[in-house]
């Protein structure tokens, strides 16, 4: 019933459980792969199993936390970790310490996913009371902790209320029931059930800021995919390619966005058909030992990450001499994964280029990959700057290559693809623009390829600066991004 992948086509007669885990670096450790794994067995063999689908994400950072919750739909989210009592429950930041969100941000993100369909949360977290009480002025049904919860107690409710309900029973006979469990452990008063038709309004102390959609200048990775806009119709183009196409390469200039149409455009498409292995690497300026690295990975999963190191060395080594060539290992791997195609992604493939200073190894390295895409389990996309496309021309069996199998070529967006990159994602945390800012925007950053970053940028920190989920066009003099650059 675990999936790694979001299923945005459930059947509205499927109940959606998603179990957002996590347990930072610094808490003490929890047993959270047996809370889960408890839940996921008693749901399998309930006689109302086919009416209720469990999703697990790991939810470490809060982008994590709300991406989940965007991706799977779920209407009963769970979240399984630490909690404290004012400061909120425990993830991490970017440097990976522990980080809080408090009730007033749970609050304000539980306001926009009540509206998706939402309508139950169980924070089984210590102390987590707070929470639950902000987040019912919103949802229908909010189980929080009032104190701590032993380990064993917490998977003992969370078994207990997921099996009546899924035996077709309420949710307030399934709190009960998980209550009852508690007993034996003295703890049957610390969950608390709160419906939202039952409770006073809490005004919050300040207004909350949503998370911020946009990335700044950085590209848009697979689990940015909810809030990657304006590029479908190339991304359709793309995937029509690599389809059809054993190499399709990934053209334009510096900053066009040719890294986020693959990793938040395409991945995430051809993973709903699950019939492809994808691989990413980047050439550096070892690119046979990046390539060995992805293939023992895929031949060797059980083997430990030290022992993989040094069989990836070897296997390098033999590749780069000839010893031992790509098409051989590939029949290998179909062995292992039959049925299933090798799609490898090799980004920023100019740094073959720049960084790779041996040309006899640069044409093994194309050779290799050029002998691969012959095979019918292998696919090669790549991206690649478009001042570097002479070198890639310069050598005739890659020019040959890209005569026969056509390229994708990336420009800058129109206004309208630019458009919806400015105001879609904001709609998704129902934030607003003021009438014409978008066009103001637009009109200050212009259409070369290269000012995606820049736009990007513009938009991160205009969202800091909202008021009562508006941007508006003071927010936008105030920070002066355009004066900037």
């Amino acid at each position: 019933m675990d999936s790694t992948q979001p299923n945005h086509s459930n059947s509205p007669d499927i109940k959606t459980i998603l179990i957002l885990a996590a347990d930072p670096e610094g808490t003490s450790r929890l047993q959270l792969d047996k809370e889960v794994r408890e839940i996921d067995e008693g749901l399998r063999r309930a006689s109302k199993r086919e009416q209720f689908k469990l999703e697990q994400k790991w939810a470490v950072r809060q982008r994590d936390f709300y991406r989940a919750i965007l991706d799977y739909q779920p209407q009963i989210v769970h979240f399984s970790g630490h909690g404290t009592e004012f400061n909120g429950i425990v993830l991490e930041n970017e440097t990976n310490e522990p980080a809080f969100i408090n009730a007033d941000a749970l609050s304000s993100m539980f306001k926009l996913f009540a509206t998706k369909g939402v309508e139950c949360v169980v924070l089984n977290a210590c102390y987590s009371e707070v929470q639950a009480k902000a987040i019912s002025q919103h949802v229908n049904y909010v189980i929080g902790m009032n104190r701590t919860i032993g380990d064993k107690a917490a998977i003992a409710f969370s078994v207990a209320f997921y099996d009546a309900l899924a035996a077709g029973e309420q949710m307030e006979f399934a709190y009960e029931l998980g209550c009852s469990l508690l007993i034996s452990y003295s703890e049957q008063q610390t969950p608390v059930l709160l419906k939202k038709d039952q409770i006073t309004i809490i005004q919050p102390l300040f207004d909350v800021i949503p998370p911020n959609p946009y990335l700044g200048l950085a590209a848009f990775t697979e689990v940015d995919a909810a809030f990657f806009f304006g590029r479908e119709t190339f991304v359709n183009g793309l995937l029509e390619a690599v389809n059809k196409q054993p190499l399709v390469g990934v053209i334009g200039p510096s900053g066009s966005g040719k890294s986020s149409v693959v990793y938040a455009g395409l991945f995430p498409q051809l993973r709903i058909s699950g019939n492809r292995l994808i691989e990413s690497i980047r050439p550096g300026d070892r690119p046979f030992y990046q390539l060995a690295s992805v293939l023992v990975r895929l031949l060797e999963p059980e083997t430990g990450e030290t022992a993989q190191l040094r069989v990836a060395v070897g296997l390098a080594a033999d590749m780069e001499l000839g010893r031992i060539t790509l098409p051989t290992v590939m029949s290998r791997l179909n062995e292992r994964q039959t049925g299933k195609r090798l799609l490898l992604f090799i980004d920023q493939f100019e740094e073959l280029y720049t960084l790779c200073q041996n040309k006899e190894v640069i044409e093994r390295f194309v050779d290799a990959l050029l002998a691969a895409i012959n095979l019918d389990n292998f696919i090669l996309v790549f991206t690649l700057r478009a001042d570097f496309y002479n070198f890639v021309l310069a050598y005739r069996p890659f020019r040959d290559a890209l005569q026969q199998f056509s390229p994708q070529l990336l420009s800058s967006m129109n206004r309208e693809e630019c458009k919806r990159a400015i105001e879609q994602p904001a709609q998704k945390m129902s934030v607003s623009l003021e009438a014409q800012l978008t066009a103001r925007i637009l009109d200050d950053v212009g259409n070369e390829p290269g000012n995606l970053p820049l736009l990007e940028f513009a938009l991160t920190q205009l969202w800091s600066l909202q008021q009562k989920r508006l941007l508006t066009h003071q927010a936008y003099n105030d920070v002066g991004i355009m004066e900037r650059f």
